[in-house]
């Protein structure tokens, strides 16, 4: 099936996420062909295609957990015909999520650039390990088709210096490459397309990516200046199962109450907090429910995770000066209204009002939405997320 070191061929798009594996196939024009979308299901894993066009279906999936899924792909491919018989894959491309200067850029992963890695893995263990476990299956399919691993971090490179830095010595943060990286960037940048490509791209823009995890981020004529994520993706807003943001005392506080060693430390503050440990779920969907019935915690832990985004908003804001553009992106960002509608309520003051109707009939959008009231409110738009086809861009830019 592989086609190495060929343009012509297909490009595929693999994006482990915690608790899901998404794919996308793409022609060598860019044209999205397929998505493949893996999860857990009760005690199975299925998975869904979508073909442009096509009404999306499900079928169970050949592994039993979502992290075996990359060892099927070939079979899955064959099964569905998404290959043009003769075409392979030219390249495949990886999103890379990694706290390091080195990975704020794309490289074609090769075994230097896997060690670089892998050397990682102590640092940031949960998303590194998942990269590295889908990057083999992904060699042990492909061997021969080149690999690029796309930076989750480089969309913020443009951040100015000093929002890059701790306040800790400037010479060990140098030395031991501890910055604020940020994350998010390729839906961040995803979004920032989307506005050019419709010619509503204005100079002081404000990205909110919420989903699983979530970040705000300060766009300012195109390009990052500031974002909540730092060296870690589990820092700024409380997120689904994240802390977000919290202090090396009350981590040691945790480490010590709790009897934690450093690895069961960094599960619970990525795997069983936020949303998850105030209000006994991750699920917003049904933390609205419970509110709804008067469970105190659902809406103790809603009422936090917006605070959370308002606090972001408010510092994005003052580091531009004011915003001309509000967007939400990820998928709460995309498909909850009414967490939409809680945010922009405290927003009146910089002249961001919802327009009701609009903003509850945005649920799935395929496309750019706009949900402010037209003639009173600045723009504020649900851009669906398109990290797919931000990591296929740089792939045929990097192999060319």
């Amino acid at each position: 099936m592989a086609r190495p070191n060929q343009l012509d061929g297909y490009i595929l798009v693999a994006n482990p996420g915690s608790s899901s594996r998404k794919y996308g196939l793409y022609d060598e024009r860019l044209t999205l062909q397929a998505e493949l979308h893996f999860e857990p299901q009760n005690d199975r894993v299925v998975y869904a295609v979508e073909q442009p066009g096509k009404e999306s279906t499900h079928y169970d999936a050949p592994c039993t957990d979502v992290s075996g899924a990359a060892a099927h792909l070939d079979a899955i491919l064959a099964k569905h015909d998404l290959l043009v018989e003769g075409k392979g894959l030219s390249s495949i491309g990886l999103r890379i999520v990694a706290p390091s200067t080195f990975f704020m850029q794309h490289h074609i992963l090769t075994d230097e650039v896997i060690q670089r890695l892998e050397s990682l893995v102590d640092i940031a263990p949960l998303h590194i390990t998942a990269t590295l476990d889908e990057l083999k299956m992904l060699r042990q399919q492909y061997g021969e088709v080149p690999i690029v691993g796309v930076s989750d971090s480089a969309f913020h490179r443009t951040k100015p210096n000093y929002a890059w830095n701790y306040g800790i010595n400037i010479h060990d943060a140098d030395r031991l490459d501890i910055k604020r990286f940020g994350y998010h960037g390729l839906s961040t940048a995803a979004s920032v397309d989307a506005l050019w490509n419709r010619g509503k791209l204005p100079p002081k823009v404000i990205v909110c990516h919420l989903g699983s995890g979530s970040s705000v981020s300060a766009v300012f004529h195109g390009r990052s200046i500031d974002t909540t994520m730092g060296f870690s993706p589990n820092e700024g807003l409380v997120m689904a199962s994240r802390s977000g943001s919290i202090t090396p005392d009350a981590a040691r506080a945790l480490k010590k109450g709790l009897s934690l060693d450093d690895t069961e430390l960094e599960n619970y503050l990525n795997k069983q907090s936020g949303l998850a440990g105030i209000g006994g779920s991750d699920d917003i969907r049904e933390l609205l429910e419970r509110e709804q019935d008067g469970d105190h915690l659902a809406h103790l832990a809603l009422t936090t995770l917006v605070h959370t985004i308002h606090k972001a908003i408010g510092s994005m804001l003052v580091a531009m000066n004011g915003c001309d553009l509000l967007a939400f992106t990820g998928t709460v960002g995309e498909r909850s209204a009414i967490i939409r509608k809680r945010i922009v309520a405290h927003l009146e003051f910089c002249d961001f009002i919802l327009d009701g109707n609009l903003n509850d009939a945005c649920t799935s959008p395929t496309e750019l939405t706009s949900i402010a009231q037209s003639t009173r409110s600045r723009p504020i738009i649900v851009i669906p997320t398109n990290e797919s086809l931000e990591i296929a861009k740089h792939v045929l830019k990097i192999l060319k």
